[in-house]
């Protein structure tokens, strides 16, 4: 899988796709939006996690302690499409990294907020 088909589905690697304000939750989101069917391949995990990692490091940085102070952290990953069973096992174990960071992972599909169940 070469570096454009994943730029297709997660964008720019080193950047934040969008952020935004809650005042009423006194949160910031931060989004990671992906496009399309998004596979269970090393190199799409990889790139996910790494992308994951950029937000994570985002929230530990000077300036976002500066911007956001004593705002709750919201990262939520957006799919289009339902992702490869193998994204959402990994997903799954993202939550408790996040945690660690301070920050509370969401995830979406078509707008709908969801939560992940393992299957039986």
């Amino acid at each position: 899988m070469d570096k454009k088909h994943i730029e297709e589905h997660l964008g720019d690697l080193k950047k934040i796709d969008i952020s935004f304000i809650n005042g009423n939750e006194n949160a910031v989101y931060l989004i990671l939006a992906t496009v399309g069917y998004i596979d269970g391949t090393p190199n799409m995990q990889t790139a996910l996690l790494d992308k994951m990692q950029g937000y994570l490091s985002h929230t530990q940085s000077d300036w976002f302690a500066k911007e956001y102070p004593n705002m709750n952290k919201k990262l939520v990953v957006t799919f289009t499409e339902k992702p490869h069973e193998l994204i959402l096992k990994l997903l799954d174990k993202c939550i408790s990294w996040c945690d660690e960071f301070n920050v509370e992972l969401l995830f979406e599909l078509e707008g709908k907020r969801f939560h992940i169940a393992e299957s039986k």
